[in-house]
């Protein structure tokens, strides 16, 4: 009686996944649930293969570094050209900008603005008569003290009358408001100043001067 041949033994043809723990056929490069990769024929079983790790921050090394590696050559960059900008500012307030201050008067409010022409300055504004009604023909006017100063020293003073448009200067009713136009040199003008009033022209004194301190006007420049 022949004897039967040993059976060799059976190769297995799955194996578990060291990641997901699912049944792959093995020989697989890659685990079809998970997608990582398998360990390669002939490697050591169960040994996962290497993953890719992010480099251990240095022991010590401060959490600001990575913010100063990253921005720090741009912050850098940016600081002169921010100061450079403040010089500028400075520089234009102090040599090329001219202020526009208006004595506080709630009876007679005013608006101005000014215009460089060539070697001149034209300041514009109007009056509004918020107090009592100042008719044609009358012994009182509204009067504008506009004050010059200048960087050396200088300083002009002229007087204006606004006035409206059926009205004659100085004449405005309650509500009304009247305009003005003036000149004056521009070379070393540092500030333009506005004091509104109502004058007796009899003996040419303010029967209503205008109270509290200068106020500066915004948009002036």
């Amino acid at each position: 009686m022949e004897k039967t041949p040993a059976s060799e033994p059976e190769v297995p043809r799955y194996t578990s996944c060291p990641y997901c723990t699912m049944q792959v056929t093995v020989g697989d490069a890659a685990c079809p649930h998970c997608r990582k990769p398998l360990t390669p024929p002939g490697a050591e079983a169960g040994k996962a293969p290497a993953v890719a790790r992010r480099p251990a921050r240095a022991v010590g090394r401060p959490r600001g570094s990575d913010f100063r590696d990253r921005y720090g050559k741009w912050i850098k960059a940016a600081v002169p050209i921010a100061l450079a900008l403040v010089v500028l500012a400075i520089i234009y307030q102090r040599w090329v900008g001219v202020r526009i201050t208006v004595s506080p008067n709630p009876s007679l409010p005013v608006k101005a603005s000014l215009v460089k022409k060539g070697n001149v300055v034209v300041v514009r504004g109007t009056v509004t008569n918020e107090g009592d009604d100042i008719p044609d023909l009358s012994m009182k006017s509204i009067g504008l003290m506009v004050e010059f100063a200048y960087r050396d020293g200088r300083r002009h003073r002229k007087r204006v009358f606004p006035k409206a448009e059926f009205r004659g200067e100085g004449a405005l009713l309650r509500g009304e408001t009247g305009s003005f136009e003036i000149e004056a040199p521009k070379d070393g003008l540092e500030e333009v100043l506005f004091r509104s009033e109502v004058v007796d022209l009899a003996t040419g004194r303010d029967l209503v001067p205008p109270g509290g301190k200068w106020q500066v006007v915004p948009g002036g420049r």
